[in-house]
């Protein structure tokens, strides 16, 4: 089996002590490659090869990263990739609702990857392409119906977002994943309650509680070495 495809990101903050360690799922064409993309160079790619596993490694301002982005086809990470995650962002996309009906299946698998570990990783729901919402005809998945996918499938929230249009949106994102890794680390027994409704369609997400900060100077590199069969 050949490695995946590693993208590493090295940045100016040498005080975060934690890797957060993540992996996106959802189908192809929702924009997982896309949102790590944006996250690690603020920039918007939009076609990418759906049948490569990537991982981007960062280091920047909102900490240290490790993301994982497996292909959408062949589709189920192995229960061991999910294991190995802090935090698990779902995505699909708001014109494609069989990317949606995904998510309840993708929730499963995570749940029963992750029985009876003691610290349960944070789980978000985010509905990307949020712009096309515009456009006549594109939108399939209502906000509203995202967020009650996120409370019946017990996500730690739920955005709508658009990768291409907003980097402060990706940004709120990530923002809200360190938070949320951070307090149930510290607080592994008291998850009585985890979901928190996080939601736009209007170009801002009002849990974002501080400025996004000034891109730092950064170095960035991608070696290719193959793909896994």
């Amino acid at each position: 089996m050949t490695p995946p495809i590693g993208w590493s990101l090295g940045l100016t903050n040498r005080d975060s002590c934690k890797t957060i360690r993540v992996i996106l799922l959802g189908q192809p064409g929702v924009g997982k490659t896309a949102l790590a993309v944006r996250f690690s160079t603020r920039r918007f790619i939009g076609e990418y090869d759906c049948t490569t596993e990537r991982i981007y490694k960062i280091d920047g301002p909102l900490g240290s990263w490790e993301i994982a982005d497996p292909p959408g086809y062949p589709p189920a990470p192995t229960e061991p990739k999910l294991r190995w995650a802090d935090a698990i962002l779902l995505v699909y996309s708001v014109s494609d609702r069989v990317s949606f009906d995904e998510t309840s299946r993708l929730r499963f698998l995570v749940s029963h990857a992750r029985r009876g570990r003691k610290v349960p990783p944070v789980v978000l729901l985010v509905g990307n392409k949020a712009d096309l919402s515009c456009s006549p005809g594109e939108r399939m998945v209502s906000a509203w119906e995202g967020r009650r996918r996120a409370d019946d499938i017990q996500a730690h929230g739920f955005y709508e977002i658009s990768v291409r249009e907003s980097i402060d949106q990706v940004m709120a994102v990530f923002a809200e994943v360190a938070r949320l890794v951070t307090e149930i680390s510290s607080n592994p027994g008291n998850q009585t309650n985890p979901f928190r409704l996080r939601a736009s369609t209007d170009g801002t997400i009002n849990s974002l509680r501080r400025p996004t900060p000034p891109p730092p100077r950064r170095r960035f590199s991608i070696s290719a070495r193959g793909a896994p069969p």
